[in-house]
C-alpha cells in the first residue's frame, strides 16, 4: 500500500492545490459507487475512501505549506487584505487575479471580495469552495454559517416577518382571494350589514311616531 498521499490520489508532488481537489473528488466518485456492493467488493471500497481521505488531507497540508514557503501563502493576501480595509474590492479583486494558486485561501478572500460588493450567492459559493478544500477550517466554517444567515435575513418579509410572497401564494380561499383581502372584505360585508339593520329598526321606529336616526 503507498504510503505517498500524492500517488494515492493520482498526482505529482507539485500539484496545485486544486489539482488535488480535483484528483480526489473524482477518485471518492468511482469508489462510492462500489461502496455497497455486497461482500468484498464494498468493504475495499470503504477502506480505499478513508486511504483516499487521510491522503487528501495529507497532500493538501504539504502543498499549503509549500505555497507559503515560495512565496504564494498568507503574505500573498497582504495587498487584498489591505483593499479590503480600504473597502475598495476592485483593487483586491486585481491583487487576487495575479495570484495563481487557487488555494482554500484564495476562495475565502475571493469569497470577502464578493461580499464587499453584496454579491452575497457569489461570496457563498466562493467559501463552499474553501470549504470543501480545507473541511476542518473552523474560520471558513464560521464564516459560511454567518454569511447563510446573512441571506436568510436580507429576504423580503411583511409586517407579520412571512415572506410576502409565499404568503400571499399559500394564503388563498376558493374564491381567489388572499386571506388578508378576504379579511378586509368581510370587516366591509360586516359594516353594510350593520347599516341595513339600522336603516330598517329607523323605518319601524318612523312607522311608530318615532325617529331613530335624527339625520334621515
Amino acid at each position: 500500500m503507498p504510503n505517498n498521499p500524492f500517488v494515492i490520489l493520482g498526482v505529482s508532488e507539485s500539484a496545485s492545490q486544486s489539482e488535488i481537489l480535483d484528483a480526489y473528488k473524482a477518485k471518492r466518485s468511482l469508489l462510492q459507487e462500489h461502496l455497497f456492493d455486497a461482500g468484498e467488493a464494498g468493504d475495499t471500497a470503504a477502506r480505499k475512501i478513508t486511504e483516499l481521505d487521510d491522503a487528501y488531507q495529507r497532500a493538501m497540508e504539504i502543498a499549503l505549506e509549500r505555497a507559503t514557503v515560495s512565496g504564494e501563502g498568507e503574505s500573498t493576501f497582504d495587498a487584498v487584505k489591505q483593499a479590503i480595509r480600504a473597502k475598495n474590492p476592485e483593487d483586491a479583486q486585481r491583487a487576487l487575479d495575479d495570484i495563481s494558486n487557487r488555494s482554500a485561501e484564495w476562495h475565502y478572500y475571493q469569497s470577502v471580495v464578493f461580499y464587499e460588493k453584496n454579491w452575497l450567492n457569489d461570496s457563498k459559493k466562493q467559501l463552499e469552495i474553501a470549504l470543501s478544500m480545507e473541511p476542518s477550517n473552523e474560520k471558513y466554517s464560521r464564516a459560511l454559517e454567518n454569511l447563510k444567515k446573512k441571506i436568510d435575513g436580507s429576504r423580503p418579509y411583511d409586517n407579520n416577518g412571512a415572506n410576502d410572497v409565499y404568503h400571499q401564494s399559500t394564503q388563498q380561499g376558493g374564491d381567489g382571494r388572499t386571506y388578508r383581502q378576504r379579511q378586509r372584505g368581510d370587516a366591509a360585508d360586516g359594516c353594510c350589514a350593520a347599516c341595513q339593520a339600522l336603516w330598517c329598526a329607523d323605518c319601524c321606529c318612523e312607522c311608530m311616531g318615532g325617529d331613530l336616526i335624527r339625520c334621515c
